[in-house]
């Protein structure tokens, strides 16, 4: 009968030592990494690096309604971005030279601009390409700025 006991106590041992050490407290696991959203993915693209987009060399850059409209409408534009705001150079009839920008709520591809809440769709995004669409209702002759209402198309580098 001691053996039994013996056997019986070192069985109970065994399975004790076991379930202790298959315990392990949540301090144990490791923290997980926050996740990046897509809008702070996007964020961290538009603001990278100096922040500023100019049309791409090629023609074609900007366009209205099909129209290579670089040249006449957009000479020497640039746009840079920080994290709520937006600044232009050259000729722009449509951008503000200062503004300041959101996203549409519960997207990340869609800039809600503050001067007229006119919304601006990110079509394509990298680290060194991006293409903005930005629908412009106004016909704007003479003056110091010109525009044609329509879809204007921005095809922009770093």
């Amino acid at each position: 009968m001691t053996r039994f006991n013996s056997i019986l106590a070192l069985t109970f041992l065994w399975v004790t030592t076991v379930s202790i050490q298959g315990c392990k407290s949540n301090n144990d696991d490791p923290i997980p990494e926050p996740q990046t959203s897509e809008q702070e993915k996007v964020v961290a693209i538009l603001t990278g690096g100096t922040g500023t987009w100019a049309p791409a060399a090629a023609s074609n850059s900007v366009t209205v309604a099909g129209f290579d409209v670089t040249e006449e409408f957009f000479s020497d534009f640039t746009i840079r971005f920080s994290s709520n705001q937006l600044f232009t150079t050259g000729t722009t009839p449509v951008w503000l030279r200062q503004d300041t920008w959101q996203f549409k709520s519960g997207v990340a591809d869609i800039l809600i601009r503050g001067q007229d809440s006119r919304e601006i769709k990110i079509e394509n995004i990298s680290e060194t390409e991006l293409k903005l669409t930005l629908n412009w209702p106004l016909t704007t002759f003479g003056g110091r700025s010109r525009s044609l209402p329509g879809t204007y198309v921005f095809t922009l580098r770093k």
